[in-house]
């Protein structure tokens, strides 16, 4: 279980907070609760923003506006839209059309057939403000998209559980300055950091999409 409390508890004993096997004291879980907002979010790149009026069905890593006055029902997806698949004539010269505010992915609840639809990639993201406000995660491991915005203490995390680890450290980076002299970061801990970010930001694990220079 990668849960909210588990990486606050994992955070503190990295900064010798608390001792092994032991729970952190009471008065420490909140900051570690208002020290695990979502900072990562922001880091992870832009979203593609649509304005809805209706009931919708996102894509994956999208921002939907719902209008003033708008009676919207937003449904995960189950699957994205592959818009037809690896084309191996192309040479990578097109451009994904996901990528593309102006043809954005669709999404359904259709199963997975890897002809027309795909599962979300782990880590992706819907974004919904306006009327109504809302931050969803895809973890793949859990196969279920988990709230950022409205975390209990016993809430799963919206990260996969593999990155648990790498999140707890970068949590302890931001209790150390809570927690003053009883939560200095060491070297080895510092080092730690950087590998975590690398974790957290580039997921290494994860099928990316490509990247392709624009030139005209």
């Amino acid at each position: 279980m990668s849960t909210v409390r588990a990486a606050i508890s994992q955070a503190m004993r990295l900064l010798r907070a608390s001792s092994p096997g032991m729970s952190p004291a009471p008065r420490n879980w909140r900051p570690g609760w208002r020290a695990r907002k979502p900072w990562i979010h922001e880091a992870r790149g832009p979203l593609i923003t649509l304005d809805i009026s209706a009931n919708w069905v996102p894509g994956e890593n999208q921002r939907l506006r719902i209008q003033a006055g708008a009676d919207v029902t937003v449904t995960l997806l189950n699957t994205v839209a592959m818009h037809g698949g690896y084309d191996p004539y192309d040479y990578g010269f097109n451009p994904s059309a996901r990528e593309s505010a102006a043809n954005p992915a669709l999404g359904s609840l259709n199963p997975a057939d890897y002809v027309a639809w795909r599962p979300p990639t782990d880590g992706a993201r819907i974004e919904i403000v306006g009327t109504a406000q809302g931050l969803y995660f895809y973890r793949e491991d859990t196969n279920a998209w988990v709230s950022a915005l409205s975390l209990a203490i016993d809430s799963e995390l919206p990260f996969n559980q593999r990155l648990q680890g790498a999140f707890a450290a970068l949590l302890a980076e931001r209790l150390a300055d809570v927690l003053g002299a009883s939560g200095a970061v060491t070297p080895a801990q510092k080092a730690r950091l950087v590998h975590a970010r690398e974790q957290m930001f580039t997921r290494t694990g994860n099928r990316h999409a490509p990247t392709r220079a624009q030139y005209f």
